[in-house]
């Protein structure tokens, strides 16, 4: 690919798409911690710790990677999830990540109580919610009371789509949806966008990991490429021995079934084919 193009590539990325974030994000937890602290309402948290790209390790179960997980003063944690896919800021996830982080906070020996509040936090480019509001709190409460179950389980959907730069919300929605410092109004974000894409420093360094993704993703392209073709190329070969035994006649179609792990009725499908 031309560098002009990686260069166009470079220049038309936003806070919301997930490669770029990953990049501004990076070592940076006073942004972090200003992004919290903007959709929480909370103005005097204090981020102590964060990484970008955090992976869980829970044998035997499906493992997941954090985009943004962060851990504050009082050991409190934070996951951020950008998603421009709906699909991929599906509800049963954030519970996902949710119970994921709970298992990463308790370690054996330590008491349920002792399990601190957790804040899962989805930035979507759509109103995955449609509930035309430009943020959604989710909590726990009892069906027959109203009353809130205090779990410590916080999940929160930031709803990119919004438009209302009236507010500190509003305004850090705006800039999540912004590819030029210059348009930006949040002065966290505007400057470390203008690192990445108004110094030679910086567009040299998004251009070099713009240029490895693109590599990353045309290698496994085309190593499904070829893992498909063998997959296709077996199935023709086990498909050929069928044939073979269905025209000698010496085994039932229920036997033939057996030896190659198909069922009757496909057994059946291609001896009509060849009958």
């Amino acid at each position: 690919m031309a560098n002009e193009e990686i260069k166009r590539i470079v220049m038309g990325l936003r806070p919301i798409d997930d490669d770029f974030m990953n990049i501004i994000f990076s070592e940076n937890t006073p942004l972090v911690e200003y992004v919290l602290q903007v959709i929480l309402d909370k103005s005097d948290l204090v981020i102590e710790e964060s990484k970008t790209q955090v992976q869980t390790n829970h044998f035997g179960s499906l493992n997941v990677t954090f985009d943004v997980l962060a851990k504050d003063n009082t050991g409190k944690r934070y996951n951020i999830e950008v998603q421009r896919s709906s699909a991929g800021a599906d509800t049963r996830r954030a519970r996902y990540h949710s119970a994921s982080i709970d298992v990463d906070s308790l370690s054996s020996g330590q008491t349920f109580k002792e399990l601190l509040d957790s804040y899962i936090i989805f930035i979507t480019e759509k109103d995955v919610l449609n509930g035309h509001e430009p943020i959604y709190h989710i909590n726990r409460s009892i069906a027959e009371t109203g009353e809130l179950f205090d779990d410590g389980a916080h999940i929160i959907y930031v709803n990119a789509s919004y438009q209302n730069a009236e507010t500190s919300l509003g305004k850090l929605i705006h800039d999540f949806m912004c590819s030029e410092s210059s348009d930006m109004l949040c002065e966290p974000l505007a400057k470390v966008t203008y690192k990445y894409k108004n110094t030679p420093e910086g567009v040299d360094y998004m251009c070099r990991a713009v240029e490895e993704y693109v590599t990353k993703q045309t290698i496994h392209a085309h190593e499904e490429g070829r893992r498909e073709g063998r997959q296709e190329g077996r199935q023709e070969g086990i498909i050929e021995s069928v044939l073979k035994f269905i025209k000698k006649g010496k085994l039932s179609y229920e036997e033939i079934a057996d030896n190659f792990d198909m069922s009757v009725d496909e057994v059946r499908k291609l001896a009509a084919q060849t009958l």
